[in-house]
């Protein structure tokens, strides 16, 4: 079982957003670099053929109203990026669970990837 904290999503992640390519690129670098250096922290590895669960908990920066589809697009690639660093393709994740969490400072998401029993 893998569990991060990862920060907020970038909005410029979100599908909503309509900025220029550079611009969002420039987000995505960033989100794929934060998340693969907090999974090879971790040092753990997952069986590469089990069927995956994921559960993210999200905690708002504030009480904006959102939809949790698209925090979970802005995600995107976090999670390729965590699966990548522990020997997964995410294409194995066969359960999502998303949650709501409180309002906190700055706003994070929480991710548990396990295998399903």
């Amino acid at each position: 079982m893998i569990e991060l904290s990862l920060a907020w999503p970038d909005s410029a992640l979100s599908p909503n957003s309509h900025l220029h390519w550079r611009a969002r690129q420039a987000a995505r670098v960033l989100a794929r670099e934060s998340a693969l250096i907090a999974a090879l922290g971790m040092g753990e590895k997952l069986n590469p053929n089990a069927e995956l669960r994921l559960m993210v908990t999200m905690y708002p920066p504030n009480r904006r109203r959102r939809d949790a589809d698209n925090v979970l697009a802005s995600l995107k690639v976090s999670i390729d990026s965590i699966c990548k660093a522990v020997g997964v393709d995410d294409s194995q994740i066969k359960r999502i669970v998303l949650e709501w969490g409180n309002v906190v400072e700055g706003g994070k998401v929480e991710l548990r990837l396990e295998a399903i029993t």
